[in-house]
């Protein structure tokens, strides 16, 4: 049974443009023994669109809204959750024990929207009851560069590799880079302990609109672009150059009419009646001579709050499954601020 609500007038921005951008992502879960497939699809604006399962069983959808959506199974009392929100877009699954969590599973995704997916092959293990994830083959799209990593070296936040509540969790990711834009991979296994013991299985993308170009002045001069979108859903666009003397010039925007304001490292574009900015600086890299970094950072404010609708899913819906989620965009990202000095943005 598919799930279908009437479209709001609009819907603004749920998910970063970096999250957006790849328009959803596909994953195989050991579960049970077997493989429970899970297709996500955003609309351009973050949101849920769809979900479907494979194979459906007896799961039935308990929550629904255009960040989250719950699955249920009385089948040896598993859940699928996925949620799409901020900087992140994630799948999990929850089951009684590890062992229904062991076993290979895939993922797959359009991150770059270049028409070409990046996948990942991965196994969850138990260890005498400690839980393992080993990353397989890392397929990378044409264009796009891939690392395998801890979190914490790829610097992705929000994971742990050990539990303050005494649980075993194990983590492992996958980096993608183009252009100078990141977005990591991170599979959490986690087997929590104490009244209600279970065990879990979390498949998260990261991504924040933030360009990081690195490399010499040689390497770095010429041309860049940077791409955005403003609350409305217009598309926005940079110019800017990087001088042989280290130094940075606007050069145009595409989307609406820009007032720049110069600072020493670089420049500040601000949209004109959008709240919308772009900031681009460059600086020398104090860990490598010659190196020089150059980061593009955005922000918009005063989104505002619109209603979303209801993602079709291929599932049988429970009654009152339709539950209001957060609507709407804040702010793009906590992205450290424009200047790098506050990093406490609006978004959750």
């Amino acid at each position: 049974m598919a799930a279908v609500l009437a479209v709001p007038v609009a819907a603004f921005a749920s998910t970063t443009d970096a999250i957006a951008q790849t328009g959803g992502m596909t994953a195989t879960l050991p579960l049970l023994g077997s493989s429970l497939t899970v297709q996500v699809t955003l609309d351009a604006n973050g949101n849920l669109s769809q979900v479907n399962l494979d194979p459906v069983g007896d799961y039935t959808a308990s929550k629904l809204n255009g960040h989250a959506v719950t699955f249920d199974s009385t089948a040896g009392g598993t859940q699928v959750k996925i949620k799409a929100h901020g900087a992140s877009l994630s799948i999990g699954a929850t089951a009684a024990t590890l062992d229904a969590l062991v076993g290979p599973g895939t993922w797959s995704a359009d991150l770059f929207a270049t028409g070409e997916k990046s996948s990942v092959a991965y196994t969850v293990g138990n260890n005498a009851g400690a839980p393992t994830v080993t990353i397989g083959t890392v397929t990378p799209a044409t264009g796009v560069t891939s690392v395998i990593g801890t979190p914490e070296a790829l610097h992705a936040k929000h994971f742990e590799s050990h539990d303050q509540n005494g649980d075993q969790v194990a983590v492992a990711a996958v980096s993608f880079t183009k252009d100078g834009y990141t977005k990591t991979l991170s599979i959490t296994v986690r087997v929590v302990t104490g009244d209600k013991p279970h065990a879990s299985l979390k498949l998260t993308l990261t991504a924040r609109d933030r360009q990081i170009l690195t490399g010499t002045i040689a390497e770095l001069a010429g041309n860049h672009t940077w791409s955005g979108k403003t609350c409305d859903g217009t598309a926005i666009g940079i110019t800017y150059t990087v001088n042989a003397d280290g130094t940075l010039t606007y050069v145009s925007a595409t989307g609406g009419t820009v007032t720049t304001h110069d600072f020493g490292k670089g420049f500040l574009a601000s949209f004109d009646g959008t709240h919308a900015f772009v900031n681009v600086s460059i600086h020398q890299d104090e860990q490598v001579a010659g190196n020089y970094t150059v980061k593009v950072r955005f922000q918009r404010f005063g989104c505002g709050h619109a209603a979303v609708p209801d993602p079709i899913v291929n599932t049988t819906v429970q009654p009152g499954a339709n539950q209001p989620g957060l609507h709407g965009n804040h702010d793009q990202t906590k992205q450290g601020g424009l200047f790098g000095g506050s990093k406490h943005g609006k978004r959750p």
